[in-house]
C-alpha cells in the first residue's frame, strides 16, 4: 500500500512536470482532410433551434455514451469506446473509421450540432505512431474525421499588460476542458487561461477575465477553474478563482473575447464542479483542499445574476486532479466520489449524505477511480472506471467500467464492461448534448 501512494505521488509530480517544461508546445493552423461531403447528414448552419431540435443518429444517438480513454500516454494513444443503447460495446470506434488515432493523452471532448470536438495533449508517439492532432473535429454520427488542428504556428497575441517580449504566444499543456456554442466560439482551457477559437478562421484569443498576470507581468495565471462548463443558450458557465481572485461564477458568450459576467466573492478555496438545477439555475460546487470538508453548494440564477440559495456542507466533495465536475445530478441527489473507490450521495432535499456504491464489492481489482462519476438525469444511471493500475507508464490489466441504476434506495448493478476502456478521462452520454 505504501508502495501505491508513492507511485501516486510520483505520478502527480510528473504532471507538474509536464505542465512547466511542455509550454513550448503550441497549436496550429488547421488541416481539413477530404473525407467526403457529410453537409446533407448534418447540416451545419441554419438556427440554433433547429440545431437543438434535431435528434443525430449513428454514434450521436443521445441514448448511447462514448468514454473518452486518456490511455497509458507513453505506450498507447488515446481512444474512444462506444456503449450503444442496446448496450453492447464497441472498441476503438475512430481508429476503426478513420485509420488513426485521434490525440494523445486525451482531455475532454464536446458535441454540437453533429460535430465532435476531441482535445489532447500530444506530448507523446507511442511505437512512433502520430495521432491525428491536438484539436480533432470529427461528424458526430459517423466518426469521420473532418478537420485536425496540431500543436503548431497558431499562437495567441500577448494580452495587454503582459511582460513578455514576444508579440504571439503559444499555448501550454497540459488542456483542461473544451465547450463550443459553434463553429467560430470554440472554448478551451489550459494553465494560462480560456481562450476563443474560430475553427473556420483559425484565430486564437485569450479571454480577458479568464486570466491574471502573475510575476509581476511576466506570466498569465489561470483565473477560470473548469471543472466541467456547462452550455446554458448561447452562454457557457464556470467556476473561477484561486490565489489571484476570489472564488466565483464566470460567463462565456459568443463573439466575446472578455468574460461577460462575473459573479465575485463566493465561499470555498477550490472549484468541484457545476450543475444545472433549472431552467435559469445552475448549482456551483466548491471546496477545499482534497480530503477536507469545508463545502458549499451554490444555487443563481442565470438571469438575475444572484445566489439565491447557499448550503454549506460537511463532506468532501473534490474533483481531486480530473478535469469533469465533482460533482454529478441526477434525480434529487449529487454523486462523487473525491478521487475514491467509493461513491457517496447528498440528497437536495434532506441534505443528507451517505456511501451509496462501494466500488470495490463488484470490481475487486478496481483500486483508483480513472474519472469523476458520471450520473444520468434521464434514467438517473451512475457510470464509474476503475483500474488496477494507474500509470503513465504502465498498460492496466484490469478495467472497470460499472453502470448503475440508482433510482432506487439502494443501487442496482446493470452492467460491468471489464477491459473494453483504457484509463479512462471522461464518460459523456450523449443526452448531455441535447437541450
Amino acid at each position: 500500500m505504501e508502495t501505491d501512494k508513492i507511485k501516486i505521488t510520483m505520478i502527480k509530480i510528473w504532471n507538474l512536470v509536464v505542465l512547466l517544461f511542455s509550454g513550448v508546445l503550441f497549436f496550429s493552423g488547421c488541416t481539413a482532410d477530404n473525407v467526403g461531403d457529410t453537409s446533407s447528414e448534418n447540416p451545419s448552419t441554419g438556427s440554433d433551434d433547429n440545431i437543438w431540435n434535431t435528434v443525430w443518429d449513428g454514434y450521436a444517438r443521445p441514448e448511447g455514451v462514448l468514454v473518452l480513454n486518456q490511455g497509458a500516454r507513453v505506450l498507447t494513444n488515446s481512444s474512444l469506446t462506444y456503449i450503444a443503447p442496446d448496450g453492447s460495446i464497441e472498441e476503438s470506434v475512430y481508429r476503426k473509421v478513420n485509420g488513426t488515432p485521434f490525440g494523445n493523452e486525451a482531455q475532454d471532448m464536446w458535441m454540437y450540432n453533429g460535430k465532435l470536438y476531441i482535445v489532447s495533449n500530444g506530448l507523446y508517439s507511442p511505437n512512433g505512431e502520430i495521432s491525428d492532432g491536438e484539436i480533432v473535429i470529427a461528424d458526430a454520427v459517423t466518426l469521420k474525421r473532418e478537420k485536425v488542428f496540431k500543436m503548431k504556428d497558431l499562437k495567441f497575441k500577448r494580452p495587454k499588460g503582459s511582460l513578455s517580449e514576444q508579440e504571439w504566444l503559444p499555448l501550454q499543456t497540459p488542456f483542461y476542458n473544451i465547450a463550443v456554442l459553434d463553429e467560430k466560439n470554440i472554448f478551451l482551457s489550459e494553465g494560462q487561461g480560456v481562450f476563443r477559437f474560430d475553427s473556420t478562421t483559425g484565430e486564437l484569443n485569450i479571454v480577458e477575465g479568464g486570466y491574471h498576470f502573475g510575476n509581476q507581468g511576466n506570466t498569465i495565471e489561470e483565473v477560470a477553474s473548469t471543472r466541467g462548463i456547462l452550455r446554458i443558450g448561447d452562454h457557457l458557465y464556470c467556476g473561477g478563482g484561486g490565489f489571484w481572485v476570489s472564488t466565483r461564477l464566470l460567463e462565456f458568450s459568443k463573439e466575446k473575447n472578455e468574460v461577460t459576467r462575473v459573479l465575485p466573492d463566493l465561499r470555498g478555496e477550490f472549484i468541484s464542479g457545476i450543475c444545472q438545477t433549472g431552467e435559469h439555475e445552475v448549482m456551483l460546487a466548491t471546496c477545499g483542499r482534497g480530503g477536507t470538508t469545508n463545502s458549499f453548494l451554490y444555487f443563481i440564477d442565470i438571469d438575475k445574476w444572484e445566489v439565491t440559495r447557499m448550503k454549506p456542507i460537511k463532506e468532501d466533495i473534490s474533483a481531486a486532479f480530473f478535469n469533469t465536475s465533482g460533482i454529478s445530478l441526477a434525480g434529487d441527489y449529487i454523486y462523487y466520489a473525491a478521487g475514491k473507490t467509493t461513491v457517496k450521495r447528498l440528497s437536495l432535499k434532506t441534505w443528507k449524505s451517505e456511501i451509496y456504491i462501494d466500488i470495490t464489492k463488484d470490481a475487486p481489482m478496481g483500486k483508483y477511480l480513472n474519472c469523476n462519476v458520471m450520473a444520468v438525469p434521464s434514467n438517473q444511471y451512475v457510470y464509474v472506471a476503475v483500474s488496477d493500475k494507474y500509470y503513465e507508464s504502465e498498460k492496466a490489466d484490469n478495467n472497470y467500467l460499472l453502470i448503475y441504476d440508482c433510482s432506487g434506495d439502494k443501487p442496482v448493478l446493470v452492467n460491468s464492461i471489464v477491459n473494453k476502456t483504457d484509463y479512462p478521462i471522461g464518460i459523456f452520454p450523449m443526452s448531455k448534448f441535447y437541450r
